[in-house]
């Protein structure tokens, strides 16, 4: 009879067959394969592409492309033949369209064309300005406040209460009071008024991301507090502070034209979208072309740019694309 496992053949006991020591070796089905990318922990799991956009969204392709239509029509204007936005002309002084004209001229016999090309230009670098320097100050007090914890994120959050409870305009008017009006309250009330909501969105993930096994890891081999939250938390925190920039810039731009069409913003003689709304809501009943191009020029800007945010929010929202 054969002998059994771990017996002789004299009945004698022997040492059975080591079994191999587990290994440390993760398994086959998580090792990439030829071709693919090994995890990073600092990638997010899923990367914003303007080719994914293209394909999985057109009315945020088109929406960007109105955007950068329009960005490029502010910046190159006086190189396509818009005009000088301060020439006088007697004769255009409430002029109707016409093909020397394409937007009529306001009270003074200026170019609305000119005007808007210029009002726009000023809109769009108030706007993104404003919403750039709010974002990063935001974000640097998310992250910090949401990875130290404690007594800081208790003295942020609270902050970020105070400056929820005072309205926008009322803000604006305190600005206007201490700074006075101008370009310079323009940004500082948009960027006082926006900062908390990217302070909000920044520290929600980032106390998830902070418990997170490598960011743990970066921390016990000694990464600097800026190196992991540069290397590890902002990257995984950037998609919903991408979505909020573009509802910021919406809102910005809604700001910078409410304050300057209250005479609390941009001053004359330089133009914005709210101050030639401003100048031509007087005279709305014998030239309407004067207030009525600025103010569906500002209109479409803040649904263009509110339909990318939707659109982005979208597509990288898991819980709204299941839906």
């Amino acid at each position: 009879m054969a002998a059994s496992d771990g017996l002789g053949a004299q009945g004698e006991l022997r040492p059975a067959a080591a079994d191999p020591s587990p290994s440390l070796a993760p398994p086959a089905a998580s090792v990439p394969g030829r071709g693919e990318r090994p995890f990073d922990p600092a990638r997010p799991s899923r990367r914003f592409t303007l080719g994914r956009l293209a394909r999985r969204s057109p009315i945020g392709t088109a929406s960007a492309l109105f955007l950068v239509v329009a960005l490029l029509v502010a910046l190159l204007g006086p190189l396509l033949g818009t005009g000088d936005p301060e020439a006088l002309d007697p004769l255009a002084t409430f002029a109707a369209p016409a093909p020397g004209l394409p937007m009529g001229g306001d009270y003074l016999g200026r170019s609305v064309l000119a005007r808007l090309v210029s009002g726009l230009r000023v809109s769009l670098a108030l706007a993104v300005i404003s919403a750039l320097l709010a974002a990063a100050l935001g974000t640097i007090l998310g992250l910090v406040a949401g990875y130290a914890g404690g007594y800081a994120d208790e003295l942020a959050m609270r902050l970020a209460d105070v400056l929820f409870a005072f309205p926008t305009l009322l803000l604006a008017l305190l600005v206007a009071i201490v700074i006075g009006p101008g370009i310079t309250g323009v940004i500082v009330t948009i960027v006082v008024a926006t900062i908390p909501v990217f302070a909000r969105v920044a520290r929600g993930p980032t106390l998830s991301v902070r418990e997170m096994e490598y960011t743990i890891a970066a921390r016990v081999i000694g990464a600097s507090p800026a190196r992991v939250l540069v290397r590890y938390v902002l990257p995984n925190v950037s998609t919903p502070l991408l979505v909020q920039l573009a509802f910021t810039l919406s809102g910005a731009l809604i700001f910078e034209g409410a304050l300057s069409f209250l005479g609390l913003g941009v001053q004359p003689p330089a133009p914005s979208l709210g101050s030639l709304i401003q100048d031509g809501r007087t005279y709305m009943e014998i030239a309407p072309w004067t207030m009525l191009f600025p103010g569906l020029t500002l209109a479409a800007l803040i649904l263009a740019v509110n339909l990318l945010g939707d659109e982005l929010q979208t597509l990288t929202d898991p819980r709204i694309r299941e839906r």
